[in-house]
């Protein structure tokens, strides 16, 4: 139980906390990415991790739960993790090494720059990170229904459409933090419910 809380609620305020230092510099790559290119690769760095253990979190929101809803979150959460971060290792990792070469002058600042816009509008980028988040909105849907079969609290379960409309948008300042801090008032909220150590909504009484 130690280790799940640690995921699944640990993983999710972790991420709140890092994005909020998640600039937006889309508009001036010259004048804001460059002089924060480290920064910006530590950030995404420790995001790939992150966003990879949000797909555990979800994953283990429906542990134990048999049943074709959970199941479909499950492997919903596993494509989340997969897609969104190939896709945020483009946008965000690669990114940044460009933007540190032309931090250095090892690349002109032009190019980089036009690397760099090149990549952020790359369909194939697009398209994984679409793949995430259309991931993540299946598995938080299908995840409510399986836990509400399951009996578990309704309201918690029908505020998961918040996370799940947020993840729609960039994970910069302030939606990422509003996506993943919404999910951990509702995870905390199921976790913590009185009676999730002995009532009828536990994983293995569940057929």
């Amino acid at each position: 139980m130690t280790l799940r809380r640690i995921v699944v609620l640990g993983t999710p305020l972790a991420l709140t906390l890092l994005l909020v230092f998640h600039p937006s510099p889309y508009d001036d790559v010259a004048g804001q990415l460059v002089p924060i290119a480290g920064w910006w690769i530590a950030l995404h760095t420790i995001g790939f991790l992150l966003f990879a253990l949000m797909g555990v979190a979800v994953w283990m929101l429906t542990a134990g739960l048999r049943g074709v809803f959970a199941t479909l979150s499950r492997v919903a959460a596993v494509v989340f993790a997969l897609f969104y971060d190939a896709g945020d290792a483009i946008a965000g990792i690669s990114t940044g090494i460009l933007a540190g070469s032309a931090e250095v002058g090892a690349l002109g600042k032009r190019t980089a720059v036009a690397a760099i816009e090149t990549l952020w509008a790359d369909p194939t980028k697009n398209l994984l990170f679409d793949i995430g988040r259309y991931a993540w909105i299946v598995a938080l849907v299908t995840a409510a229904v399986a836990l509400y079969r399951a009996g578990a609290p309704r309201l918690p379960l029908v505020l998961l459409a918040l996370p799940a409309y947020l993840v729609t948008f960039d994970h910069a300042f302030p939606f990422g933090s509003l996506t993943f801090g919404s999910f951990f008032v509702i995870a905390a909220w199921l976790e913590l419910a009185p009676g999730r150590a002995s009532s009828s909504w536990q994983p293995h009484h569940v057929s």
